[in-house]
């Protein structure tokens, strides 16, 4: 896990390093998900519809997909 020092303007507003944005795919106007957990801020790019296209087939698949993504943001952090 890479860490970066970062400044809260006023407006309550960070930048993201280019490094980060690069790696992660985030241009300007993507949507992140941001989580606190025990005093810990975890961002992560929201996925585009578009991303997830055509990767279900029945409605049990929806179902899985949902758990597995809830399982994914049940982070333990250290």
């Amino acid at each position: 896990m890479k860490e970066e020092i970062v400044s809260v303007s006023s407006k309550g507003q960070i930048v993201l390093p280019s490094d980060i944005r690069t790696r992660l795919n985030i241009d300007k106007g993507r949507k992140l998900v941001l989580v606190e957990k025990g005093g810990v801020i975890v961002m992560k790019p929201l996925k585009k519809l578009s991303e997830l296209e055509g990767i279900l087939k029945t409605r049990e698949d929806t179902h899985k997909l949902i758990h597995k993504l809830r399982e994914e943001w049940d982070l333990e952090l250290e």
